[in-house]
């Protein structure tokens, strides 16, 4: 490059920097318009973004707070040192404990006789107070032998103070005999029965009957045994694909600190995976590392990747609206910018440099606009959830959040550079032709509205026809692969609002044609007319304000519906209006009457009975069929039959899931074969229940039961104790109040009594989405308030010369302003009566999506009269306040310089 064209090139650089200063200190409120049309889209979607990564950083918790222990070094052979492996595992970064466990079939006797078949913990004494879904009913494990509550219970052992513990079948001789401890309740002890690898990993084995012991005692007296059988060939070798417990098995139950989990459920899940291999290095022994927490990561993390889809089907429409008042803003700059480029020609201006001077004013707006955008944002979203938004959240997501904001805007601004461009380049001529031929916008001339509304129309066809948003909880990525049936009511907002104002636009037309003159006799009358010939920027103000009023009428009613949904799940899982689980399987339930008999209508046990179809362990729901009906608050939800009153006509009928149903291709009629008590060698029953009725959900859904039947139709189910309690409350009375009084008693003692608040959900319907709404809710006002504002402003700027006239043959300030405030009135009204039904029919659309996250099909609609009453009101005071302010600029129009302007 020559050295004088690189004069050149730095000369033109600074004239364009010149001019720019020059021009922004001439004009700053130019600027200050530009930088809000790019700040709205900015803020809307960084809003929507950030959100997005506060909210998602909550699902590692949620994922992992069920899991009771992450890892499981499980020992390939009963020689490994399990202890020293131990050891070596608590080294590792993010890992807290690292504690020895050893588990054996046994036979377990009160004295000498009565042996009953069970199964042997060993931990160390510690590991009891680590780990709290271990309850100790009395004693402690340093006393001696601790006995599960139901082998205290079995005959025989109620009284006794020492057991004798040996090996089944043909093992060799083990006549370990220790004192009774205490009793430990190990019903929530699942990681202790669940199958530790393999295809079944994590299945759970209900073996009724448990006794623990310490490690040391183990180790000294149990584990030569062991070693000596498995030596002789008699202990069963290991079986990574086994879909039973092992006969016996050593293993190091390793601890994660989560706080070492990143944030992200993605990421964590990666972590987690890398843990686990390095541990497998680490233990430097033939042991299998099963990750317990992979499957409640990998599910977090598809619900993440749900939640960003979730949150940007409510964002989306918001930028949309947002940019578009930032690009309609651009017009009320036309006449201005074809004004410099004039004056920059005349004085010697080249084509590059007035390009390039428009490109560094968008840059220094977009600059300005996204720095404003990016505060409101934070700002809001900071004071929904109550600390600062960057908190908590990895440095890549929020600067990936900004970027994307950023990036909007800057497409924003591009889009409107060209606007400006183009329109600087059409002469008035060609503008007043347009008028004459009457505003004929890209979206009227294309047809898009009617293009949009058949394309919305395509995809929920072809949605329907293959099958439609099943209405059960999804597994996977279900969402994100229906992503396209999501562009539907995006679609149908954009086409239905462009199509009622094409309505609207053709009835104005056909009101003001020229043929129907007739005299005008007041001033709204001339308004009207006015409106019919120039109904351009109301029109652009309209459309405007009923696309925004729409979005924020769906994103409230779509909250709503969702917090409807996230009720009557946890209702359903719930049962009835309140839980009460006994502390230990010994109490039963006293009478109610002396104490809540005013305040509980009626009780009902619950059972849940393991069970075996073919391979599959499944769980019967055992109910008693009279208290049932009067307590359960939520019906069965029935796919074939009528549920509870086929179990009154066949008491010993079963009702199954859909799932069991195509899984094994049974219907009514059918009898389906299964085992009950698989795991109780003693009491194993092989059943076959006729069946009456399929359903999708039956109450109470947690915890899952795949068969519902009657207690009398399993043998032995009424002799177990009732896992726990179903109570409904007296009408009048509310289930906290009732909960209150009975866990400030002496009831709470043998109790716990938990409500619907206390249910049980995935990550993604553990979600807040009024936070969100909110502050959607409140931008789609804003948007609407500020081009109506915008309207009045551009109606300042395109007839200043008419009210100039106006005044200067005699008219008011009233009356010239009857023209303005009807357009105004005009689209605040309309945006009404447009976006509100609109809003509402998007959000039964909408809402359908909510069928992959909850148990139940989510409701109709919940439609939030007070929200919408709060954002009408809203958006019509704040409305009023930004035409009050431009239409004050009409008393300040001076008549003399107006009519000598050009």
């Amino acid at each position: 490059m020559s050295e004088h064209h690189s004069n050149m090139i730095t000369g033109s650089r600074g004239v364009i920097l010149w001019l720019l200063g020059h021009n922004l200190k001439r004009a700053p409120r130019r600027l200050v318009l530009e930088a809000v049309g790019i700040a709205f889209p900015v803020a809307m979607l960084a809003a929507t973004l950030l959100f997005v990564d506060d909210a998602i950083q909550t699902m590692t918790p949620v994922a992992l707070a069920p899991v009771q222990v992450e890892m499981r070094a499980v020992s390939k052979s009963i020689d490994v040192d399990i202890a020293e492996v131990g050891r070596r595992l608590a080294t590792a970064p993010g890992v807290d404990l690292a504690e020895p466990f050893a588990a054996a079939s046994v036979v377990v006797a009160p004295g000498t006789s009565g042996q009953v078949s069970a199964r042997l913990f060993a931990v160390d004494p510690a590991y009891i107070s680590h780990h709290p879904w271990l309850h100790l009913a009395s004693g402690g494990l340093g006393q001696g032998a601790l006995l599960s509550q139901s082998l205290q219970s079995a005959p025989g052992f109620a009284g006794a103070s020492s057991v004798t513990i040996g090996l089944p079948g043909d093992a060799p001789d083990l006549a370990l005999k220790l004192p009774v401890g205490g009793i430990i309740d190990l019903r929530d002890a699942a990681t202790w029965f669940s199958i530790p690898y393999g295809e079944a990993k994590g299945d759970v084995a209900a073996i009724p009957r448990a006794i623990v012991i310490d490690t040391a005692t183990f180790a000294r007296d149990v584990l030569p045994v062991l070693r000596k059988w498995a030596k002789d060939g008699g202990l069963p070798p290991f079986d990574p694909g086994a879909d039973e417990l092992p006969r016996a098995s050593l293993e190091a139950h390793v601890t994660i600190n989560h706080g070492a989990y990143p944030a992200d459920p993605g990421q964590a899940a990666i972590w987690s995976a890398k843990l686990q291999r390095a541990l497998g290095l680490l233990a430097n022994a033939p042991v299998i590392v099963a990750d317990n927490a992979a499957e409640a990561l990998t599910e977090s993390q598809q619900d993440a990747t749900n939640a960003k889809i979730l949150f940007l089907l409510l964002g989306i429409p918001g930028v949309i609206v947002a940019a578009g008042l930032g690009l309609t803003s651009a017009s009320a700059l036309v006449e201005a910018n074809r004004r410099e480029e004039a004056l920059l020609r005349m004085r010697g201006a080249t084509i590059g440099q007035i390009a390039g001077l428009s490109t560094a004013h968008a840059a220094a707006a977009g600059l300005a606009g996204s720095v404003v955008g990016l505060l409101v944002a934070g700002t809001a979203v900071s004071a929904v959830i109550g600390r600062p938004v960057w908190e908590g959240v990895p440095l890549s997501a929020l600067l990936l959040s900004i970027g994307l904001a950023v990036a909007a805007g800057a497409t924003t601004s591009a889009v409107r550079v060209l606007s400006l461009r183009r329109s600087g380049r059409q002469s008035e001529v060609f503008e007043r032709r347009l008028l004459d031929r009457g505003w004929q916008p890209l979206w009227r001339r294309g047809r898009l509205d009617m293009v949009l509304i058949l394309i919305g129309v395509g995809i929920l066809t072809v949605n329907v026809l293959a099958g439609g948003l099943r209405s059960s909880p999804i597994e996977g990525p279900g969402l994100a692969l229906s992503f396209y049936v999501l562009l539907a009511p995006l679609c149908m907002w954009l086409g239905l609002s462009l199509l009622i104002i094409r309505g609207l636009l053709a009835l104005l037309a056909a009101w003001a044609r020229p043929e129907r003159n007739q005299p005008l006799s007041s001033w709204l009358g001339a308004a009207v007319r006015w409106l019919g010939r120039r109904p351009a920027q109301t029109a652009r103000a309209l459309a405007i304000g009923a696309l925004a009023v729409a979005f924020g009428t769906n994103v409230l009613a779509f909250t709503a519906t969702y917090q409807t949904a996230k009720r009557d799940d946890a209702l359903a899982a719930m049962g009835s209006d309140l839980r009460l689980t006994p502390r230990t399987s010994t109490v039963t339930l006293p009478a109610l009457g002396s104490d809540f008999g005013q305040e509980i209508a009626s009780v009902t046990p619950i059972r849940i009975v393991p069970a075996r179809v073919d391979s599959d362990r499944k769980s019967i729901l055992a109910i008693d069929l009279a208290t049932f009906e009067a307590t359960a608050t939520i019906a069965p939800r029935m796919l074939v039959g009528p549920g509870l009153a086929a179990l009154a006509k066949e008491p010993r009928g079963a009702l199954i899931n859909s799932e069991i149903a195509a899984d094994y291709a049974l219907k009514i009629g059918d009898n389906v074969p299964l085992t009950s008590f698989p795991d109780d060698f003693e009491n194993a029953r092989e059943l076959k229940l006729p069946v009456v009725g399929i359903f999708s959900s039956f109450p109470p859904t947690f915890p899952a039961a795949e068969v519902v039947t009657l207690v009398d139709a399993m043998p032995r189910a009424n002799t177990v104790p009732p896992d726990f309690y179903l109570a409904r409350v007296a009408p009048g009375k509310t289930p906290g109040t009732v909960a209150r009084r009975m866990r400030n008693g002496p009831f709470v003692q043998n109790f716990v009594v938990t409500t619907t608040t206390a249910a049980i959900g995935r990550g993604l319907t553990a979600l807040n989405l009024t936070g969100l709404s909110l502050i959607e809710a409140v931008g789609a006002s804003l948007v609407a308030a500020v081009g109506v504002a915008m309207l009045g402003a551009f109606l300042i700027l395109e007839r200043r010369r008419e009210y100039a006239i106006l005044h200067t043959i005699g008219a008011d300030t009233r009356q010239i302003l009857t023209g303005p405030m009807l357009e105004g009135t005009v689209v605040v009204l309309g945006s009404l009566a447009i976006g509100v039904p609109i809003g509402l029919g998007l959000s039964i659309l909408a809402v359908r999506v909510l069928g992959l996250f909850f148990v139940l099909e989510p409701p109709l609609i919940t439609v939030p009269f007070g929200q919408l009453a709060a954002l009408v009101l809203f958006m019509a005071a704040a409305s009023a306040i930004g035409l009050g302010a431009a239409l004050a600029a009409v008393t300040q129009v001076q008549a003399a310089p107006v009519l000598r302007a050009p």
